[in-house]
């Protein structure tokens, strides 16, 4: 049986490839990983089925130093963002086989409008998933606490918009003091999705009053990884109002969407929660004013109320002395009255009295035909009170007496 040497099979493919691949051709793909060596950008690209996510192709791409200037150039500040792993890139290159490295895909252009794309339909379709399910509202309608305190602030660490974040909020005007916990993810790349879903899990579970999801701003494909679904599922279910400062001005990602309120930059989120709490001092305030405005009203009132009441006890006083007065004139002269009535009478009683005794006097009585007989001593009533002895009876009469000569 013959047989071919290695060498000789690798010959008779870079033949192949060179008659079918005489030009250069444009390949999309996903990029895996991306790495810089003296220059050279070497790249893992591999295809996933739609359906599973399982990777189904993969190989290997180089970018040379010289034509990655001139793809830089081209892509400006998008460069980063679209070489970088988990993005959907289109790329045109030439396909070479050599007998000792094996097949490569050399780079010599990028279609930045395909990545955008990509990441439009990718958007798009996480938009439509949510509202299938609706959630794109339910955030949103969260309310926000009176007074927002305890503040979880979803960023990196070394993200100058939260140190921007930070020091707004240390240093308002109003002298409000906030718990601010960080809860540390990755802002962009392949582990923004993992690390930002965790980290809005952890701060639902702790004592928190809101969660802020901030980082320093960034081109529209470094602000990809929130049009992401898990996020934003994990956004709109919050049981917690979420703040969005993700840093860009027009375009709104997914994560913005659904988030209860949205804001262009940390600072402003920073400003949003202060004045927050600023709009809720004020109705203190303006309550406090009321409050105060009405207690004045009632105390001058009660203080009318109390003047009055003073003038009618300092009245009440004299009207019972001048009652009582009247009252004691009165009980007077109906005492004087009845005295006075009481005497006539009793003077009446003593005249009729005085009228009876002055008839019952001997001398009225022997005016009315009576007389009176006495011995030598006292006056005679019976008969039987007159004595043998006595010689002489005196008869007297109401105009004088005669004498009587007693018989033996």
């Amino acid at each position: 049986m013959e047989a071919y040497s290695l060498l000789e099979v690798n010959q008779y493919i870079k033949r192949v490839l060179a008659l079918n691949f005489e030009e250069p051709i444009w390949v999309e793909c996903e990029l895996n990983s991306v790495s810089n060596s003296r220059g050279n950008l070497y790249l893992d690209l591999i295809e996933k089925d739609e359906s599973s996510d399982d990777v189904v192709a993969k190989a290997s791409a180089t970018i040379w130093y010289r034509q990655f200037l001139f793809i830089k150039k081209k892509l400006k500040e998008l460069t980063d963002s679209i070489l970088s792993p988990g993005v959907k890139v289109k790329l045109k290159g030439n396909i070479v086989f050599s007998e000792r490295y094996g097949l490569s895909f050399n780079v010599i252009d990028i279609d930045p409008a395909f990545t955008f794309g990509q990441f439009e339909m990718n958007r798009q379709k996480v938009i439509d998933k949510l509202k299938s399910k609706d959630l794109i509202e339910v955030n949103a309608s969260v309310p926000l606490p009176s007074v927002i305190q305890n503040i979880a602030v979803i960023s990196s660490e070394t993200a100058a918009g939260y140190q921007d974040f930070v020091s707004q909020l240390s240093e308002n005007a109003y002298g409000y003091d906030f718990n601010i916990k960080l809860y540390a993810a990755a802002m962009q790349g392949q582990k923004t999705e993992r690390e930002v879903v965790a980290a809005i899990q952890a701060a639902k579970k702790d004592d928190n009053h809101i969660i802020a999801i901030i980082r320093g701003g960034g081109s529209k494909l470094d602000l990809s990884g929130f049009d992401n679904y898990n996020i934003a599922f994990e956004i709109a279910t919050s049981p917690l109002p979420v703040l969005t400062g993700i840093g860009h001005d027009i375009d709104m990602t997914v994560s913005d969407i659904v988030s209860h309120t949205v804001l262009k930059t940390p600072t402003a989120v920073a400003d949003y929660i202060i004045d927050h709490n600023s709009q809720f001092e004020g109705e203190i305030l303006l309550m406090m004013q009321q409050i105060e405005h009405e207690t004045q009203q009632i105390l001058e009132l009660k203080n009318q109320e109390l003047m009055l009441m003073q003038e009618k006890l300092s009245s009440i006083p004299s009207l019972i002395v001048q009652q009582y007065r009247h009252d004691l004139n009165t009980a007077y002269d109906n005492i004087l009255s009845q005295a006075e009535y009481m005497i006539k009478d009793h003077n009446r009683t003593l005249d009729n009295y005085t009228q009876m005794l002055e008839m019952t006097k001997p001398k009225n009585v022997m005016k009315r035909g009576f007389a009176m007989v006495k011995n030598d001593k006292a006056y005679v009533g019976k008969i039987k009170d007159i004595k043998k002895s006595d010689k002489d009876l005196t008869i007297e009469f109401y105009d004088g007496e005669i004498q009587v000569t007693k018989r033996q």
